[in-house]
């Protein structure tokens, strides 16, 4: 928590580099300006795309005041417990990981007019068509 606080509302390069710096930026940018902004977690096998992607949340929703309680953990868990039952369907053992996703995943994070987090979906696509077999 002291770390988030290091990056709230703080300019992009102000602080050393951090998820948490775009997180911020993207929250405020969507407050201003109104509009929608993504921020794209990528990188090898093992680089930390998970646990990145898990870091945006939260930032996002102690940014949206759901911290604080009032149910708001209970959303943003919600939204994490996903990710394991996702990946449950589709992960490979690789050279550099033992349980890499074969999916890609779309997470669309919700805010209501005042800039609460009020909920998300996720949509998952198969990375690795090649993979696939058919019967027969």
């Amino acid at each position: 928590a002291d770390n988030m606080a290091r990056y709230r509302g703080r300019p992009l390069g102000a602080e050393p580099p951090h998820v948490y710096a775009l997180a911020d930026r993207a929250y405020r940018l969507h407050r201003v300006e109104k509009r929608d902004q993504s921020i794209v977690v990528s990188g090898e096998s093992g680089a930390g795309k998970t646990e990145s992607s898990k870091h945006v949340l939260r930032y996002l929703a102690a940014l949206a005041g759901l911290g604080a309680g009032g149910g708001s953990d209970a959303i943003t868990e919600r939204i994490l417990q996903t990710t394991p039952v996702l990946e449950a369907f589709g992960n490979a053992r690789t050279a550099r990981n033992d349980n890499s996703s074969r999916f890609g995943k779309f997470t669309r994070v919700h805010f209501c007019s005042t800039g609460r987090l009020v909920g998300a979906d996720i949509v998952t696509y198969l990375l690795e068509t090649s993979r696939v077999t058919m019967p027969g």
